[in-house]
């Protein structure tokens, strides 16, 4: 029996060892210095410094690489398509200012891309030099002027604006220069700029035809954008004039399967050489076929049963909300339905992440349950809805949940939605919004940057609606503090008022798998699920 390929992730964020890149080194007073890693001179230059990929030139490359994706995508616009399917194809036609480093991946170092060195100026002003060699998918050279028009693009966009709230302005200093100014000081930017988000596009292309441009996006990116077939495909062909270098294959078929074992037949057929969100129970399958491996890595998202704060109703009661967390076994859901490919998630980011605070891990107690809601006036229970997508996990999450809140009289009504759907109704149809069953992604794995998202006031991200007061003051102190050691009490006092407020139950953290055939290669599967295959990956015939 073959074993699976377990890529672990080495998340060690510790931003008060990391230095800037460029000018001010880390031990110069007062600057945000200490946020990212200092970039060395092969890596300031010339191509993306990776570890090559051995390619047996006894063997034969597959000229097309077929991937199998578990839903359809919103849109190819990085402005606007911000969830994470379509992330996973806007990331092949676009890149960002900088990135995780590939080998240590998110939380190791912040490492060149399209800018290849930077520095802070002072507490608030980031200036980037740019690569001068980067073009365009149609042929355009990428200059100051299309960095930005893409991050004011950022900053003006309804759907990823909330990514862009702590900057002030960005300016042009000349045609390779740029400077990022914001409000104030503020730790996480540099991570920040890692968010698909803060992808460059093309300024003529795009404002030209704003809103068509997903329909012709234009990056410079290793992939350039050939075709898309809404519930059906999206065609990928090589940039040879990509600055990371030529990739190894030629085109990427992507296939949407949204059905689950569909995807895993297809990898044991050989229709598909890489199928994304492979099922906890179909891991051991795929591991027993001697044509087929498993990619694994602890995944940034973090599962939740997220609440009304808002409302009207129970679920508007903090007493409530804290009954129901005391309801569940995480422990045991865990156990039954990831098949060990996840964890029990007690607080509202990931332990990996900059800013973690312990938290108590509440277990089932039925007879607490019972007083909270004798407390909070909800002694004989009530109803309430609970909104969940198709997936399969979340389903399973939500007639467990069902069956133990049955147990204190709450009468749980699941109502499906799709996934497109699932977030927009909280907004167009709040009235019935009592709970919904989704993912959080820390994608930048800083406590800094997720929380003040999900969970200030006046985020446009903040989809529970939450709305607390000293909860604001604190998000805003805590991401102008360099140092996470200095900020330790501020985020001690944010993580008491989640866990009291309750707006969200977290229920666990995910397992990113990939399954793959053995004949790939060059595949590094990404820890918030947004796999970028760069140059240099392949499939053997």
């Amino acid at each position: 029996m073959k074993k699976a390929v377990s890529i672990l992730l080495a998340i060690l964020m510790l931003a008060s060892m990391l230095t800037a890149c460029g000018g001010n080194s880390a031990s110069t007073p007062n600057t945000p210095a200490s946020d990212t890693p200092a970039a060395s001179n092969e890596q300031a230059s010339g191509k993306e410094e990776t570890t090559p990929v051995e390619v047996d030139p006894g063997r034969a490359v597959k000229d097309t690489l077929n991937i199998a994706l578990a839903y359809d995508i919103s849109s190819l616009d990085p402005q606007v398509g911000k969830e994470m399917r379509a992330c996973i194809v806007s990331q092949q036609i676009f890149d960002t200012l900088v990135q995780w480093d590939i080998e240590g991946g998110m939380g190791s170092e912040i490492v060149p891309a399209l800018a290849e060195s930077w520095e802070y100026l002072d507490d608030c002003t980031l200036q980037l030099k740019l690569r001068q060699d980067v073009l365009f998918h149609n042929g355009e050279k990428m200059t100051a002027d299309d960095v930005v028009y893409s991050i004011e693009r950022t900053m003006n966009s309804k759907y990823v604006a909330y990514h862009a709230t702590a900057i002030d302005h960005v300016e042009k200093v000349d045609d390779y220069t740029v400077n990022i100014v914001t409000k104030e000081p503020y730790a996480p930017l540099l991570a920040g700029l890692c968010v698909t988000a803060f992808s460059v596009v093309c300024k003529s292309v795009a404002e030209a035809d704003e809103e068509g441009f997903a329909e012709h996006p234009v990056g410079t990116g290793p992939y350039k954008f050939v075709s898309y077939t809404s519930g059906d495909n999206i065609q990928l062909e090589a940039f040879d004039d990509c600055w990371r270098g030529t990739p190894v294959t030629k085109h990427i078929n992507m296939v949407i399967i949204p059905e689950n074992s569909q995807r895993t037949v297809m990898l044991e057929t050989g229709e598909a050489d890489i199928a994304y969100e492979i099922l906890p129970n179909d891991v051991s399958r795929i591991d027993e076929n001697d044509e087929l491996t498993t990619a694994t890595i602890q995944g940034t998202k973090t599962y939740v049963m997220r609440f009304n704060y808002d409302s009207d109703g129970p679920v508007g009661n903090k007493l409530v909300r804290q009954a129901i967390e005391y309801c569940l076994d995480r422990e045991k859901m865990c156990e039954v339905i990831l098949y060990g490919h996840g964890s029990p998630a007690y607080g509202n980011v990931t332990p990996a992440s900059v800013a973690y605070q312990e938290v108590e891990k509440r277990t089932q107690d039925f007879e607490k349950a019972k007083e909270l809601l004798a407390e909070a006036g909800y002694a004989d229970g009530f109803d309430m809805n609970l909104w969940i997508s198709t997936d399969v996990i979340l389903t399973q999450y939500a007639n467990i949940i069902q069956s133990e809140l049955a147990k204190v009289n709450i009468n749980v009504n699941i109502v499906t939605l799709e996934s497109s759907a699932l977030i927009s109704s909280t907004k167009n149809d709040k009235d019935n919004f009592d709970a919904l069953l989704n993912f959080a992604n820390d994608l930048t794995l800083d406590s800094r940057y997720y929380l003040y998202n999900f969970f200030y006031s006046g985020s446009s991200n903040n989809s529970s609606y939450m709305n607390n007061a000293r909860l604001d003051e604190l998000l805003v102190e805590g991401r102008k503090i360099i140092d996470p050691k200095d900020s330790a009490d501020i985020y001690k006092e944010i993580s008491d008022i989640l866990m009291d407020e309750r707006p969200e139950i977290p229920l666990y953290n995910d397992e990113i798998i990939v399954g793959l055939s053995k004949d790939v290669f060059g595949f590094v599967p990404k820890a918030q699920g947004i796999h970028v295959l760069g140059v240099e990956i392949g499939c053997y015939e």
